[in-house]
């Protein structure tokens, strides 16, 4: 039997917590630099458009996974952080 210590485990999810929340934080900022304009600005002034762009769309789409996913991250980010985790 192999016998790991809850902090390595700890670690190991805040190393992959962390590398996946920087790319994901950098793909929220591509957006921002491509529309000049944060989350909330873009996706009220898409949700307004009288007419459909659906290159817009598409990108509102990404980027509101994008913004999710970051909070989600977060959260399991604090999460351990805090020792909030079990392991089976």
């Amino acid at each position: 039997m192999i016998t790991i210590q809850k902090q390595n485990v700890a670690n190991w999810l805040m190393a992959e917590y962390m590398a996946t929340s920087h790319a994901v934080k950098e793909k929220i900022r591509l957006f921002e630099r491509k529309y000049g304009q944060t989350w909330n600005e873009f996706s009220k002034e898409v949700e307004a458009a009288a007419e459909e762009d659906f290159t817009k769309w598409d990108d509102y789409i990404e980027w509101q996974a994008y913004v999710k996913t970051a909070k989600e991250l977060a959260f399991k980010i604090d999460e351990v952080r805090h020792g909030n985790f079990t392991i089976a």
